[in-house]
């Protein structure tokens, strides 16, 4: 298909179940949530899922997105990130929870791997909710990335944090041990998913 630009597809919400599809990024749950979720999601206020579409006789899904409402609660991160989060927010504005848009779900044709659709999907969402047209308050982007996978039964590391990373995502906890702590999971159970998060202010 040659290099993709955002600029050349259409943005679509999805208004029905057969909205998507045909369309895999290559992940069973992904491609499940995508296939038999998103539009019930919808219906329930949940989340909202976006799909780009190539424009033409025969168009192809190439990505989609879910997102929703969520916010980063002060109480309940460590003093350092807080501190990080605090750091540009002036003192009488500072509050007990911050206003976020979730990432839920994101994911790319496995067929364009390599194109960079995924940053640039990334950088479409943030510019969404940085425009002075977003209609609510939303400093933060947040997202329960994938942490490991269990591959053949055998967890291995993921490189989707790596992803984020490279995105400009920042871990809400900054080690697994305390990530585990807040949300209750066993030391010898699977870390499955890291919080992580942009602050959309650093895009002024």
């Amino acid at each position: 298909m040659g290099s993709i630009s955002l600029k050349d597809l259409e943005l679509l919400p999805v208004l029905d179940s057969n909205s998507l599809i045909g369309f895999s990024c290559g992940n069973k749950d992904l491609d499940d949530f995508f296939a038999n979720d998103a539009f019930l999601y919808a219906e329930q206020l949940l989340g909202k899922t976006y799909y780009f579409v190539t424009k033409g006789e025969k168009p192809k899904i190439v990505g989609a997105f879910t997102v929703a409402n969520d916010s980063i609660k002060a109480s309940l991160i460590s003093s350092t990130t807080r501190n990080k989060i605090q750091r540009k927010i002036p003192n009488s504005k500072r509050t007990r929870s911050y206003p976020a848009i979730l990432i839920g779900r994101l994911g790319v044709c496995s067929s364009l791997r390599g194109e960079s659709l995924g940053s640039q999907i990334l950088d479409y969402i943030k510019g969404w909710f940085f425009s002075p047209d977003n209609k609510s308050g939303c400093r933060f982007i947040v997202v329960d990335a994938y942490n490991i996978i269990n591959e053949n039964k055998e967890y291995r590391q993921s490189s989707v944090l790596q992803f984020y990373e490279n995105n400009g995502f920042k871990y809400l906890y900054p080690s697994e041990e305390e990530e585990r702590e807040v949300f209750g999971i066993a030391d010898d159970a699977p870390l499955n998913t890291r919080l992580m998060y942009f602050d959309l202010l650093t895009l002024k």
